[in-house]
């Protein structure tokens, strides 16, 4: 957790000391399980939250960083569960928290002023956490995994420096550390800046 903080506040800290051509944007992330995720929790996460930073190499191509967080929650019911030799009857809560921290490139299609589509693919680890609460008892699994994250998104500017930015991307994690890929897709709604 101490490592997610510090991640974090790096990538802010970085909003202050950079040269004009970086943008970043503050997003809000619905969730949608897919695959192996969706097996273990099939509703709709409305807790997501992420951070991204650009640095234009010109006028269409840039490179950059990705943060965010999605936890996923579903309320199973009064479920009957074995575990080896044990037996609990409670009500069964899964729980999925992913931690996407993604290197990006990409490219901007400049249509017009005000409009900019895009598209972006990213690359690095995913932290997963796959957690089960029955009763008093907790059964969890976490590990990073490999993550490859395409995006396709527009931007709109409401005046110099400043817009709007919606977009969906493919949180794809590879199976690893014993636990299954824990892929989603995100709907990213939010502001961008310009530094």
């Amino acid at each position: 957790m101490k490592f997610k903080f510090i991640l974090f506040v790096g990538l802010l800290a970085a909003s202050f000391t950079t040269a004009a051509q970086d943008k970043y944007s503050l997003n809000y992330i619905i969730g949608f399980p897919t695959g192996e995720a969706s097996e273990f929790i099939s509703s709709t996460s409305w807790r997501g939250i992420g951070f991204d930073y650009v640095h234009e190499l010109d006028r269409n191509w840039a490179i950059g960083g990705s943060i965010s967080w999605q936890t996923f929650y579903e309320d199973i019911g009064y479920q009957t569960t074995e575990n080896g030799t044990e037996t609990v009857s409670a009500k069964r809560y899964n729980y999925i928290n992913s931690l996407p921290i993604h290197v990006t490139g990409s490219y901007y299609f400049k249509s017009s002023k005000d409009l900019t589509p895009f598209i972006s693919l990213g690359a690095g680890v995913m932290y997963n956490r796959q957690e089960q609460d029955l009763g008093l008892y907790v059964l969890s699994s976490d590990a990073w995994q490999f993550s490859v994250r395409p995006e396709l998104g527009v931007e709109y500017e409401l005046r110099y420096g400043f817009g709007l930015r919606g977009a969906f991307r493919y949180n794809y994690a590879a199976k690893s550390g014993g636990l299954d890929g824990l892929s989603h897709i995100g709907l990213a709604l939010g502001v961008y800046w310009d530094n």
